[in-house]
């Protein structure tokens, strides 16, 4: 997959069709993939799995839609994340 196949998913699941905005949403993709990357998950676009690609997408989202809100991380992506890093964990990639 692709940087700008991100991108489109990104803007799909925001109801974004314009280009106006995509250099925000890079930089946006971009620090939330970071931050992932900090909590152990690591996302190469050519080579990650879709359900990774898709927590990207939509902790993204998550960061996008309640910016100004100030509120917890949901449940549903938590646990994503959580399972995510034990599976690292499991398999040895985790760096602890």
């Amino acid at each position: 997959m692709k940087e700008n196949d991100v991108l489109e998913l990104l803007k799909t699941d925001l109801g974004i069709t314009i280009t106006k905005r995509d250099d925000y949403f890079k930089s946006l993709l971009s620090a939330a993939k970071g931050e992932l990357e900090r909590k152990g998950i690591d996302i190469d676009y050519a080579v990650s799995p879709v359900d990774d690609i898709f927590l990207l997408v939509d902790y993204t989202a998550w960061t996008y839609r309640k910016r100004n809100d100030g509120l917890a991380l949901p449940m549903n992506l938590r646990v994503r994340i959580y399972n995510r890093i034990m599976r690292n964990r499991a398999r040895g990639d985790a760096d602890e």
